[in-house]
Order: C-alpha cells, then structure tokens, then sequence
C-alpha cells in the first residue's frame, strides 16, 4: 500500500534492536502504568468517602469523577495516536505528563465538583491518554521477538501500582501536614509529573516518525550552511558559481543521498556545485545534473554525540520506518503464519517507510496539509469494521464488561464498609485486586502463546469468572478474607482479559487492521465506564435504606461482565456463517485472522493446511 511518500517496501536489516536501550524503555513504561494505572484504580478507594464529606454530596456525583478520568483516557487513543506519529513517544509523553500534573494540581486550589469534573476529569484524562499510548508503542518499537515478555513486564506495573498506591495514600490524607485530601491530590500531581523522567528515557529509534523529521531537519540544515559557507569563499569572477548558489539556497536538496553517521558525523549532501583541487572553482553543469557531490564534515560531531541516533547508521538506502501497524500487539508475533513463513514479508506488509525523494516527501507534505485534524481522527476509528457481525459482536461484549470493570475497583472499599470490615484493612481489598492482577497478565498472557490454548475460549473464560466473582461481592460479610477472595478472582481473570484483548482482535479481523480496530474498541469502552460507575453510585444512594445497598448494582454490572463472556461463544457461529458465503484469503490467514471451517483452527499451523 502507498499512501502520499510512504510504502510499505521490505526493510532489510534489523528494525528493532529487541534489547539493549529497549529495556531502559520496558522500565519507563512499567513505571508510567505504575503510576497512571495506580492513580487511576484507586481513587475510588482512597477519595471517595473524603470527598463525599468535604463536598457534601452522594455517591452518585463524586463518583463520576472517577468514570469521567478513564473514560476520557480511552477516548484519547485516537488523538493520541495522530500525535505519536507526529511528534514522538518522548514529546508526547513527556506533554502528557505536565498536563495531567496540571490537572491534579488545580484541583487542589479548589475544592468544587464541577471543577473537578474538568480538573481531574477532563485535564487529567487527557494528560493520561497522552501517555498511556506512548508507553505501549514505544515497547512495541524497540521490541519483536522478545515482545511478549517485555510487554508482559511493562504492563505488570499497572497491578503494581494498584497495590503500592491503596496502601500509601490513606495514610498521606490522614497525616495533618497534607490538609486531608487535597494535599493527596497534591501528591498525585507531584508523582505524575515524575512521568516527564521516564518520557524523557524514550530514545526515538531512527525508524520512529519524529526521529526520521528530526534527522531530516538537521541534514537539511547542515546542508544550506555547508552550501552559503561554500559561497562565501568563492571567487567574485566566477559569476556561473554565483549564479548556481541563489538556486541551491532556494531548492530542497534531494535527501535519498543523505547519510548520517554516528562515530565520524559525515553527513553526505548532494549539492549543485563541484569544487575542483586548483585554484579556481569551477562548476560542472553534467555533475548539477547527477547531483553526485557530497560534502564531508567530520569536523562536525553533533549528530554522533546525539543520544536519539540509536543506531549504527542512519541512511535512507534502507528505507526508514515511519509507522507498524503492529506496535500494540501485545501476543507474540509467532502467532502471526506470515511472521514465522517469510519475516522480510511481513515487515513489508506491517512496516510503512518513506523513499524520502524530493518527489515523494513534496507529496507528502501537501497531502497531510490538506488533511484536518479531525479526518486524520476519523481514520483511526474504522466503523465500517462493524459490518463484520463477529467484530461487532466483539465490540458489543467490551461495551458490556467496560461497564462494570470498574466498579471492583471504586467501590471495594465502600462496599467493605457497609459490611462491616475493620476499618484498616480495607484498603487490603483493592491491593489484593493489584497483585493478583500481574499475575494474571503473565500467567494467562504465556497461556494465550500456547499453540494448544484456544485463545477465544481462554478469553471468554475470563469474563465469565471476572463477572462471577464481582456478582458475588455483595454476598460477602465482615471477615476480609471473603472480599480477598472476590477480589483476588477479579484482578487474576480481569489482568487476563486486558491482556488477551489485542489478541482476539488480531484473531478476527488480522494484524494489519489492529490499530483501526482498536480504535474502535476504545470508542465502546470509553463510552461504557464513562456511564458504569456513577450509575452503580447512584444506584448505592438510592438503595441506601436496604441491608445490602450494593447487591443490585453489582449483581447487575457483574451480570454484564459475565454476559460479555457468554455472547463471545457466538463468534465461531458467525465465522462459520460468513466463511460459507465467503472464505477467507490467504492474505487474511496470514494476517492471523483465525478459521473456524470445519474445526477451530487456533494454531499457525492448522491454518496454514489451508
């Protein structure tokens, strides 16, 4: 596919490093779903109740709060997504950061819950959806063989901080020197905008977007500067060179010669002038026109003390790469038949890159002038993908769990509270929900690589057991143990469902539609929590005069976690339907998209005896 300057040609060489700096980066990112995740899972546990008293309002308000943050997070994705592409994991980050910092900060100035509809919100969900994305894409650029286990590591921190950040910040509200829990918030701000620490350690690969701009700036302009010091110097006789210099300074120099060495920080520019080992300059019109003269500054050591030029080499005879439509899979790329037939091919088909011509750049440029921003939006979230009934089938049943995913989360505590539970322990709920929930990402993540796992049934067992153990909540009494253990069902199966999403995707619809498809999934998804928690809140206060005030909230939104298991159990049926009047083609099983003819082929190899 071409699109503007960029194709998708066969990158020959290593495009990711898969170690070295990547581990640097497996670490940033685990330290930002640490603290992002951290924050985000447990405000309900920590700021509800303070909140309720200090802003002398219900559940149902306060807890939107807590809706309206995630939602706003998920829904960020595509935006997200443009801007990654633009600017870099590293800047996006790093801006994501401030902003969410800036937002929990405000928050602290006034004590109003409109404004913290906007300051935690709004701001603050937005600063997160900046970050979240580039913590997964920037694993997903350093990392291909070795992919699975550096994301299953990255995304463990999310169960991490769910646990470090229940246990600590009840303790800063209840100190008299943070002001209760405006001083928390105050805290919260402090600690994410730490996140700028480990947007920073983002190297840009030389194939990443932003890098390959940044390297193209540079060239350029060491090439003008090469080219007016040149003029300087040249003879007031020679009018033809003086003629040939107005051009040169007003022409884009052609950069497919452009080479960029880290050690001697060489850069080789074409330019429009031959300078001859006499005394006077002369200018070969045949060489203007072949453009076959470099211009060597070894002098120069810039480029090569540059910590962004990862690599050995940076020249455009390979073409770089811009884009991977696979940088979110977070399964092993040998599910994928195409990766293990022909890796070179799948490289072609997954990696965009630029021939950075004069031609080609040119047409780049007007092309992505003429797009808004809001068409560059719309291109990440490809409704039509729901004609297929099986994906829209899928989309549905994420609706449906996103609607009560959160509710363990926000109101473990409360719900603790109304059985009785000894006041110090808990916190202990929503902590076991963390720990068992990065046991639950690896455990059935290495599960869902096994070439004898059904991964669709894996997936839907998930649900069903996370839907179980939430509709079982309400039933506990006043012994922690009993809520350990809903909890403990939930943040196993649910750190599970998280983890195997990308993969289902990849098992519908191929590799090469993950990004367009997953936008889709955070459009349903951010809808979903935005409305489940503060429903489940306000169905609390409106069964407050009851014995058990939150058996019907979470019999209902657990109800909906386990029914999104359930209806996935249609998917090999309308597979099987769509298959008879049409079969997949073998661009389709090698993009890993799974057949359900006849049997369910769930390994590469069954598919390729197709």
């Amino acid at each position: 596919m071409t699109s503007g300057g960029a194709t998708n040609s066969a990158v020959s060489g290593p495009v990711v490093p898969d170690g070295g700096w990547g581990w640097i980066i497996v670490f940033a990112s685990l330290m930002i779903h640490f603290i992002m995740d951290g924050i985000t899972y447990s405000m309900g546990d920590v700021f509800l109740r303070p909140m309720m008293e200090n802003l002398n309002k219900t559940r149902g308000p306060v807890s939107t709060i807590f809706g309206i943050l995630p939602a706003i997070t998920l829904a960020t994705g595509p935006i997200a997504t443009i801007f990654t592409n633009t600017y870099g994991c590293r800047k996006v980050t790093m801006v994501g950061a401030c902003l969410a910092a800036a937002g929990f900060l405000a928050s602290y100035f006034w004590a109003n819950i409109w404004f913290y509809y906007l300051a935690i919100g709004i701001i603050g969900g937005i600063g997160f959806g900046l970050i979240y994305l580039p913590a997964i894409v920037s694993v997903g650029f350093y990392f291909e063989s070795k992919r699975s286990f550096a994301m299953g590591i990255a995304v463990c921190g999310s169960g991490l901080g769910t646990l470090v950040f229940p246990a600590v910040m009840p303790y800063i509200i209840n100190a008299p020197l943070w002001f209760d829990y405006e001083g928390a918030l105050l805290l919260e701000a402090a600690v994410i905008f730490i996140c700028v620490i480990f947007g920073a350690l983002m190297v840009p690969l030389p194939q990443e977007p932003s890098e390959i701009r940044r390297v193209e700036r540079k060239a350029r302009a060491e090439a003008k500067r090469q080219a007016l010091k040149a003029g300087t110097t040249t003879s007031p006789n020679d009018e033809q060179q003086n003629q040939l210099l107005p051009t040169n300074q007003q022409s884009e120099i052609p950069l497919e010669e452009v080479s960029v060495i880290p050690r001697e920080s060489t850069a080789a520019v074409p330019v429009e002038q031959e300078y001859q080992s006499d005394n006077k300059r002369r200018v070969s019109q045949s060489d203007v026109k072949k453009n076959d003269l470099y211009i060597n500054n070894r002098s120069d050591k810039t480029l090569s003390r540059s910590h962004e030029n990862v690599s050995k080499t940076v020249t455009t005879d390979v073409p770089v790469v811009v884009s991977r439509k696979d940088a979110v899979y977070q399964g092993s790329l040998h599910n994928i038949p195409l990766y293990n037939e022909d890796t070179n091919e799948y490289h072609r088909q997954m990696i965009t890159t630029s021939d950075m011509t004069n031609e080609t750049m040119d047409e780049t440029i007007k092309k992505v002038q003429k797009k808004s921003f809001f068409s560059k939006i719309v291109e990440q979230i490809d409704l039509s993908l729901l004609k297929d009934a099986a994906f829209a089938l899928f989309a549905i049943s994420n609706f449906l769990t996103s609607l009560g995913f959160n509710v363990p989360y926000n109101f473990a505590n409360d719900l603790a509270a109304d059985a009785q539970v000894i006041e110090h322990k808990r916190h202990w709920i929503i902590m076991s929900i963390g720990i068992a929930n990065c046991f639950g990402r690896v455990i059935i993540g290495y599960l869902a690589d096994r070439r004898w796992v059904n991964r669709l049934t894996l997936y839907n067992t998930t649900l069903i057991i996370a839907g179980i153990a939430t509709m079982f909540a309400p039933f506990c009494n006043y012994l922690v143990q009993t809520h350990i253990t809903y909890a403990g069902l939930f943040g196993f199966f649910s750190g599970g469902y998280v983890g195997l999403t990308s993969i289902i995707i990849v098992d519908l619809v191929g590799v090469d539609k993950l990004s367009d498809a997953f936008g889709v999934l955070l459009l349903f998804q951010g809808v979903a929590v935005a409305i489940g928690t503060p429903i489940v809140g306000t169905m609390r206060d409106a069964f407050s005069g009851f014995d058990r005030p939150y058996l019907w909230p979470y019999l209902i939104f657990g109800g909906s976690i386990l029914l999104s298991g359930l209806i996935l159990f249609a998917i090999p049926v309308l597979k099987r339907r769509k298959e008879r009047r049409q079969k997949p083609t073998q661009h389709q099983l090698q993009m890993g998209v799974l057949s359900f003819s006849k049997q369910n082929l769930s390994t590469p190899e069954q598919q390729q005896q197709l």
